[in-house]
């Protein structure tokens, strides 16, 4: 089974994501954090033109570990959340060939096991088919103050809040893959709802998917 969580910055994909699937016995498979670590990759060796990235594409070996992500054998799971990483995933993540070579993964490691998937275009363009999909939304000033706790960074909140807002128009605009609400998907807005509280609705969900009340 295949459960699909979109949403922008700061919704709560994927502290919820991580919750649910532990909880229903599925493997977490956190998207993001694969964009991320591509663009730590090309970073690192200062590559912004997609033209000279496909090479490096062809030969990369993309691993999920406990936390985060394996890349060609380097473990990245704590520059991944970094304010370098935000101001830049954005730009890396709207390139095509970056985001076929990502849902190509990610559609593979679906086909496999039963997953919990959370990103920005899982319902809509990796598993337009899953048989849940969510999609969760919060008010921008409660995403920013949650991004900011997460750092521990309450002082830059007002920073904080222009770089969630910049996102939302960078990630609902581009050309590919932009971030909009899948068809049938289930919306959550979770400003003022506990992260208890959110899985609680999934799980529900999911009980009346595999488990439907006969008539």
């Amino acid at each position: 089974m295949k459960i699909a969580i979109d949403g922008p910055a700061g919704s709560g994909k994927s502290t919820v994501a991580k919750r649910l699937a532990h909880e229903l016995g599925y493997q977490y498979i956190d998207t993001g954090a694969m964009y991320r670590a591509l663009t730590a990759y090309f970073l690192d060796k200062a590559i912004t033109e997609e033209s000279a990235m496909t090479t490096h594409l062809s030969d990369m070996r993309l691993a999920i570990i406990p936390g985060g992500i394996n890349l060609n054998g380097r473990e990245l799971t704590h520059q991944l959340r970094t304010e370098r990483i935000d101001e830049h995933v954005s730009y890396y993540s709207s390139l095509k060939s970056l985001r076929d070579w990502a849902v190509a993964r990610q559609r593979e490691i679906g086909r496999r096991m039963d997953v919990v998937m959370d990103g920005r275009d899982i319902g809509t363009v990796v598993y337009p088919d899953a048989e849940l999909k969510f999609y969760l939304e919060a008010d921008p000033k409660e995403r920013a103050k949650r991004r900011a706790l997460e750092r521990g960074e309450m002082d830059h909140l007002p920073e904080i809040l222009l770089d969630i807002l910049r996102r939302d128009q960078l990630d609902s605009s581009r050309t590919h893959s932009p971030l909009k609400q899948a068809e049938g998907a289930i919306v959550i807005d979770t400003t003022d709802l506990s992260i208890e509280q959110v899985v609680e609705v999934m799980k529900d969900h999911w009980h009346e998917t595999v488990s439907p009340t006969s008539l």
